[in-house]
């Protein structure tokens, strides 16, 4: 059996690792855009600090592949695909063949249609390449901004403060991480980042990157203009579909994917940041590794496997303070409760969502490590739980 598969990120490895395993006389092949060996790609923020090196973030060197017999082709991408052929053309313009194919092409980082997004010294932060690129910068500047309050605008910030720089986050939402975040949380996570020296502004609008030749200000809707060196993008990410929907895969946002991760072509899968399961697209790193797991199971054997969904799950490191947000952590009414605690001053902030039955749903855990490992085993017990969840808040105070 032929296995190809397009993107050697997460998803991509983890499917080729189960592949692997699972049948030992296999051809698989990955094909991966990027010049470099597969990195974590969480690992970047450290990498961007000056903490680690691209070396430190990877997990398997060429020699890992080859001794797996799995062929990583690095530095090429994919650039036609012929469903009809059961063929993938590469860059190269050589054509390789498959019996089984996985899309885990993954996701490019999306970009506002910004006056002045182009200019010298503005960037995205996705691949080791970016990462190059900001800390080339960076040297030479004292003040940065990171346009965009999510979890990889928040994580940047800290890098970059961490190298020197003065950075403001600018968010245009009314608190940060408006989606897994509700107001309360949000401020004792602003008061945290303030303390260690990244400021934070809200409900705010960047209308324009300003300068000549390099960045020198962004401007704002209100028409205050804030003097930077430098400006990194975070405002989200832009599944890679390209490839899929050219050759006539359905495509949404992602490429469309049943319950088996199979596309709307024959023996052709999708997983990772560019897969859209029943119109969601996850872009978190469980989802990835799920997905990889389960698409190079239903390769195997068609059908055998279902994928029931990702419980919603992320972590953030502020300066040695965890924040972990899981599953349903803003309940839109119905017979949704909540348990809370709060001590802004310590930095603390506890926010639990418990279903119809008692049973946990969600959770904000800011400041709170010593209770997470237990808030997270509840949550996917699916029973009720309410009493014990009260004992733990009760820890805390």
């Amino acid at each position: 059996m032929r296995f190809v598969i397009v993107g050697g990120g997460l998803a991509g490895i983890t499917a080729a690792r189960t592949l692997r395993a699972s049948d030992a006389g296999a051809e698989i092949r990955v094909v991966e855009a990027e010049p470099v060996s597969y990195y974590l790609r969480p690992g970047l923020i450290e990498v961007l600090a000056g903490r680690k090196t691209l070396a430190e973030i990877t997990p398997f060197p060429r020699a890992w592949f080859e001794h797996k017999r799995i062929l990583y082709r690095s530095g090429l991408a994919a650039v036609e695909l012929d469903v009809a052929g059961h063929r993938v053309t590469l860059a190269s313009g050589e054509k390789v063949a498959y019996d089984r194919l996985l899309l885990s092409c993954g996701a490019a980082a999306a970009q506002p249609e910004l006056p002045g997004v182009a200019r010298e010294g503005v960037f995205t932060l996705r691949s080791a390449a970016d990462v190059e690129r900001i800390r080339t910068r960076a040297h030479g500047e004292r003040v940065a901004a990171v346009i965009g309050g999510g979890w990889l605008g928040i994580e940047v910030a800290r890098a970059l403060h961490d190298l020197g720089l003065a950075v403001t986050v600018l968010e245009r939402g009314r608190w940060l991480l408006h989606r897994q975040l509700d107001r309360e949380g949000a401020e004792v996570l602003t008061a945290l980042l303030a303390h260690q020296g990244v400021q934070v502004r809200v409900g705010v609008e960047c209308a324009a990157i300003l300068g000549r030749e390099g960045v020198t200000a962004v401007r704002l809707a209100s028409g205050e203009e804030l003097a930077v060196g430098l400006v990194v993008i975070s405002t989200g990410i832009q599944p890679r579909t390209a490839l899929a929907a050219a050759a006539g895969l359905a495509t949404n946002q992602g490429v469309i994917v049943d319950d088996h991760l199979a596309t709307s072509a024959p023996d052709v899968y999708a997983a990772g940041d560019g897969a859209e399961w029943r119109g969601q697209i996850y872009g978190i790193i469980p989802a990835a590794r799920e997905q990889g797991e389960v698409a190079a199971r239903n390769m195997l054997e068609p059908r055998s496997v279902r994928y029931a969904g990702t419980t919603r799950s992320n972590t953030l490191r502020v300066g040695g303070v965890d924040l972990v947000c899981l599953g349903e952590t803003q309940p839109q009414g119905g017979a949704r409760r909540e348990l809370r605690a709060a001590d802004h001053e310590r930095g603390r902030y506890v926010k639990l969502v418990l279903g119809a039955d008692g049973e946990l749903v969600g959770a904000i855990l800011l400041g709170a490590a010593d209770i997470a490992p237990r808030v997270e085993e509840l949550a996917q017990a699916g029973v009720p739980v309410e009493e014990e969840l009260a004992q733990l808040l009760g820890r805390l105070s």
